[in-house]
């Protein structure tokens, strides 16, 4: 049987067996993990200035069991550089068609907030985790502040 407690710690899974011990728990600081990964527009010679995201995907993943609980994802339409350099479409495997069918990055932003706002997340403890800080404190920053859009505080943690 397995269910979750909430702790002064963190959250752990409540691993109990036939004999009515615990184990196999782990404390998270988190309840989940909302897993992001940007791509943006790019060129082989030369960054394009200003980047911009093209693709906002985003996975949400349970800190205690592991399990992915639901995926969002978006393709955003570029303003500075809205046609995409056959270098990038190879890079990221995007089409033209795809960012040009795509949202703003401002109502991208409101869909992945109203996404989580759907699952529930909103109301846990959770953090926005990358492979790096590019995707939220160098990209992701950069072009709100361009753009003047305002970023939920969230994609600060």
């Amino acid at each position: 049987m397995e269910k979750m407690q909430r702790t002064n710690i963190g959250y752990m899974p409540s691993m109990v067996t036939s004999s009515g011990y615990l184990h196999d728990f782990q404390l998270q600081q988190f309840e989940y993990f909302v897993v992001v990964d940007f791509e943006a527009t790019c060129d082989k010679e030369k960054i394009p200035q200003p980047q911009e995201i093209i693709e906002f995907p985003s996975v949400l993943v349970n800190s205690v069991t592991g399990e992915i609980e639901g995926s969002f994802r978006t393709y955003v339409q570029p303003t500075y550089h809205p046609l995409l350099t056959d270098f990038c479409k190879e890079l990221t495997g995007i089409q033209q068609s795809q960012v040009d069918k795509g949202v703003s990055l401002s109502e991208a932003l409101v869909m992945h907030d109203k996404w989580l706002e759907y699952k529930g997340v909103k109301r846990t403890n959770f953090a926005v985790v990358t492979w790096t800080n590019w995707d939220c404190q160098v990209m992701l920053e950069s072009e709100c502040r361009l753009k003047s859009i305002r970023k939920p505080r969230y994609f600060n943690r």
